[in-house]
């Protein structure tokens, strides 16, 4: 079994592929029906891909998803982060996640739903383009200027329209997330999704974290978003006194101003 193509099989199911016959994966990676037929077999047998006998049809394998979870384990910070999200959950009725960088995405580690009727749910593992998130620009932000021109040049196409349209706008959006120290998006994404971001440097070769808060785009007002954004910049603070010295969280208005309104 090669191992680069076994590679190119999993990229392929990481791109939102929840199963694939034979046929489909040897027009996707232009490989004979034989070559990829003998590579499926040999993934199945070492539990990167199951093959489900009634439609011959694969999927991503129980030892990738064991796998996947040990990576979102493990760390201290994320699992600090994790439980203080949940009593932010509790007091806003909003969701609540974490997110990290991969190349020019981000990643869903942790989500949980909101209580209020019109929920705003992203499942873990769910991938979307760093540029059009607030989550992301909040982690490129951690990177420096050369770096992130190198991900996104060329600079992605067919992003929606509120999501920064080029490079040099990107990284305007980097720059102020970084000098305020939170982030913003509204309708990027996904269709009437919003959300505010922090992010929280990684430790110990860990992902740095971008913690955040998702809901409707009716549902919050700019006041309300940036009481929202105090709330997690509280949060981090609370966790590790240094944890967001990469950004000289500057506010507007303390999280106290803004609880008073």
């Amino acid at each position: 079994m090669s191992l680069a193509n076994a590679a190119r099989v999993l990229h392929w199911f990481k791109r939102g592929h929840a199963s694939a016959a034979v046929g489909e994966l040897s027009a996707a990676m232009g490989w004979p029906k034989s070559t990829t037929s003998r590579l499926l077999k040999d993934m199945a047998g070492h539990g990167l891909l199951e093959r489900d006998e009634p439609t011959r049809r694969y999927r991503v394998g129980l030892l990738m998803l064991e796998l996947g979870r040990s990576f979102a384990s493990g760390d201290p910070m994320l699992e600090a982060v994790d439980q203080a999200l949940q009593e932010i959950t509790r007091e806003t009725g909003f969701s609540t996640g974490i997110s990290i960088l991969d190349g020019a995405d981000i990643v869903v580690l942790r989500s949980r739903p909101g209580t209020h009727p019109l929920r705003v749910v992203t499942p873990p593992g769910t991938r979307g383009p760093a540029a059009a998130n607030s989550t992301g620009r909040m982690l490129l932000g951690l990177l420096p200027r050369e770096e992130v021109e190198r991900r996104f040049t060329p600079y992605p196409s067919g992003l929606r329209p509120n999501a920064p349209p080029s490079l040099e706008e990107l990284m305007a959006r980097v720059d102020r997330a970084r000098l305020r120290g939170w982030e913003e998006s509204s309708d990027e994404a996904l269709p009437g999704l919003a959300g505010v971001s922090i992010a929280i440097p990684g430790r110990d070769g860990r992902p740095a974290l971008a913690p955040y808060i998702a809901f409707a785009v009716a549902q919050v007002d700019k006041g309300g978003r940036a009481r929202l954004a105090a709330m997690l910049q509280d949060m981090a603070a609370s966790l590790s006194p240094g944890g967001l010295q990469a950004f000289p969280l500057h506010r507007e208005r303390s999280s106290k101003e803004a609880a008073l309104g």
